[in-house]
C-alpha cells in the first residue's frame, strides 16, 4: 500500500476553481482499480495551502493514474490556479519488526 501526498499552493481568489477541479480528479481516480481513498485538507491558518492525500493498493496503480491523460489534462487546467508547482511525496507502508 502507498499513500500519495500532494501539496499545492493556490493563488488568491482561485480556491473555488481549484475545488471544482480537484473534485473531478477525485471522481475520476476513485473509479480506477487500486484506488482506496482520498482526502483533501487545508493547512490551518493557511487556507490557500492544500494537501491532497490518496491511498492506493500499490505504487503501480498510483503510477497508472499519475501518468494518465485524464490526470495530465486536469493538471494542465490546475496550473494557472497554482502559486508554484505541486510537490508529490510517495509513502510506502512498512511493517515494524519485533526486537
Amino acid at each position: 500500500m502507498v499513500r500519495i501526498i500532494i501539496e499545492r499552493n493556490i493563488l488568491d481568489g482561485k480556491l473555488d476553481d481549484y475545488h471544482a477541479l480537484i473534485r473531478q480528479a477525485k471522481n475520476k481516480a476513485s473509479n480506477l482499480p487500486g484506488f482506496l481513498s482520498g482526502e483533501i485538507f487545508h493547512v490551518k491558518d493557511q487556507p490557500r495551502q492544500v494537501i491532497v492525500m490518496s491511498c492506493w493498493d500499490s505504487f503501480e496503480t498510483w503510477e497508472v493514474w499519475a501518468e494518465s491523460e485524464e490526470r495530465q489534462d486536469l493538471l494542465d487546467a490546475m496550473r494557472p490556479l497554482l502559486d508554484s508547482d505541486e510537490k508529490v511525496m510517495v509513502l510506502e507502508a512498512t511493517s515494524l519488526k519485533k526486537d
